[in-house]
């Protein structure tokens, strides 16, 4: 059964800047936090931020541009806003997504301020020190998205209790430096938190989540703006420590990855931490997301499948990444369209692929009954085990040295294995091989086969230094004039610069605290 987000009255808290997430909550947080159910409640709050519309409850569902060159967002309404790489200071969703992870540390910086306040028995101390762990890795996870996004953050550790002192305004640290803070606390929260073979789901913090996402946040240290390239040697460490945990392995069909999330189904071998989402929204509390409502095959709201807008498209730059015997092909971009009572339209062969939906979540499995049109229960993947096999890959193909070009060559061999829908430990024809500077660039175009719409895709670009380069080949491979979805991937990668590699720091941000800076070209 999933887990339900219930949120403390702590964790509902909200405001318009991180200057005020804390200072509003202070009367409030001095008489709580004084027993182990209150310091879940408060963890669960924590956990919320991350289901927030600001973030993978909605905005994130192929309305922020984070698909890049393999995607793009279709809805007139975002004409004008990040969707379309038309963003500006003023941009009310990337101010939401700055408010929101604000939200989610300020929680987490109460809970860990207080949660010492707890004391009793062996039991009660052991829990307590895994929500302490799972704190850590939330708020880490929090700052990651930050720094990759903006760059230049502000780094808030602690709780601000006099709304009058000037401890209240932060300057922003360095991206280095908030690396360095979330790679600490990471490692912290690795020793910390529960045994992985001690949770029922992806939706919580486990040990081997910690070292993949340790993995993840060294390999982006490496990458641009950080360029510290000794990370790769801990990336690699990192990812090498989830391989050899025993706790995962690859699910042998690549679609019932997806299948399972729509079913409700945790598959703690290949998902080592996903957003949980539950119900529809009709209760009190609102836990409910939008994938595959958002992004999926479109359908009508009449349709017996369930209603989704089918907001992002397929760039043709992504199909032609896979070959048609890549089983992923055909799962991620959608092969057909749905009729109004639910039976499938094939595409013809001449159908422009710029037509084709993200196809990876599809309601037709889903199992809730209320098939809302506002909002499903499916879940969503933050970190998957092919993802830790490719960041060892990686990792390797970057900086060789001290590092095993057998072992990278068998992760990135075992996911186009999984792919091409054979068994993942026996070579195949579907092996890949090649010198070092070959790899780096195959990994590249593996991860985009592997990771399409999962909201990686424009990390990668970035941390590799050729963002803008593969917009402006996005918008060459648009195959198409004519049609209204074909003028807006135009207009959506004409639009995007230079500067589009991170966002702005939020207008109201700055108005605020004398402190922060606006980031280049903004």
């Amino acid at each position: 059964m999933k887990r339900l987000l219930l949120i403390s009255l702590i964790a509902m808290a909200s405001s318009c800047s991180f200057l005020d997430v804390e200072v509003n909550n202070v009367a409030t947080a001095d008489n709580y936090y004084r027993s182990l159910d209150e310091l879940e409640d408060a963890l669960t709050g924590v956990y919320a931020t991350l289901a927030d519309n600001a973030l993978y409850g909605e905005a994130m569902m192929g309305r922020l541009g984070l698909s890049a060159d393999i995607g793009y967002e279709y809805y007139k309404k975002d004409a004008g806003t990040v969707g379309y790489y038309q963003a500006g200071v003023s941009d009310s969703r990337i101010a939401s997504f700055w408010r929101a992870l604000y939200a989610g540390i300020g929680r987490a910086n109460m809970l860990l301020a207080r949660i010492d306040r707890v004391d009793g028995s062996a039991d009660v101390l052991a829990r307590r020190e895994q929500i302490r762990g799972e704190a850590l890795f939330l708020r880490s996870y929090y700052y990651y998205m930050l720094v990759k996004r903006f760059e230049n953050v502000p780094l808030v550790l602690t709780s601000v209790e006099d709304i009058n002192s000037s401890e209240k305004y932060v300057g922003q640290a360095t991206p280095k430096e908030v690396y360095q803070k979330i790679m600490s606390d990471l490692e912290t929260a690795a020793g910390l938190v529960p045994a992985t073979s001690s949770v029922d789901g992806g939706w919580q913090v486990c040990q081997t989540a910690v070292w993949g996402m340790l993995a993840r946040v060294a390999l982006n240290m490496a990458g641009q703006p950080v360029g510290e390239t000794s990370m790769y040697q801990k990336a690699a460490q990192y990812a090498r420590l989830v391989m050899e945990s025993g706790e995962h392995a690859l699910n042998p069909v690549f679609e019932d990855i997806f299948i399972d999330q729509c079913r409700n189904v945790y598959d703690v071998k290949e998902v080592l931490f996903e957003v949980n989402f539950w119900g529809d929204n009709t209760g009190t509390y609102q836990t409910a997301g939008t994938v595959g409502r958002n992004i999926g095959i479109a359908s009508s709201e009449e349709s017996p499948v369930g209603y989704c807008m089918g907001l992002l498209r397929c760039n043709p730059l992504l199909w032609y990444l896979y070959d048609a015997s890549d089983k992923r092909r055909d799962w991620t971009v959608s092969t057909f369209r749905y009729s109004a009572d639910g039976s499938k339209a094939e595409d013809s062969e001449s159908a422009p692929i710029s037509r084709k939906y993200c196809a990876k979540w599809r309601r037709e499995y889903e199992v809730s009954s209320s098939k809302s049109t506002t909002c499903t229960e499916i879940n969503f993947p933050i970190l998957r085990y092919s993802d830790v096999l490719l960041m060892y890959a990686e990792a390797y193909a970057m900086h060789p040295a001290g590092l095993d070009r057998d072992l990278a060559l068998k992760c990135l061999n075992m996911v186009r294995r999984r792919g091409y829908g054979v068994d993942v430990y026996s070579p195949s024809v579907f092996d890949w091989s090649g010198d070092d500077e070959a790899l780096r660039h195959e990994i590249m175009d593996e991860r985009a086969r592997e990771f399409a719409f999962e909201m990686l895709r424009k990390d990668d670009l970035v941390r590799w230094g050729i963002f803008y380069e593969r917009m402006q080949e996005a918008l060459d491979n648009i195959d198409g004039r004519s049609a209204s979805y074909q003028l807006a991937a135009i207009e959506t990668y004409s639009s995007a610069r230079k500067r589009d590699s991170l966002w702005p720091i939020p207008a109201r941000e700055i108005s605020v605290n004398p402190l922060l800076k606006q980031n280049p070209g903004w």
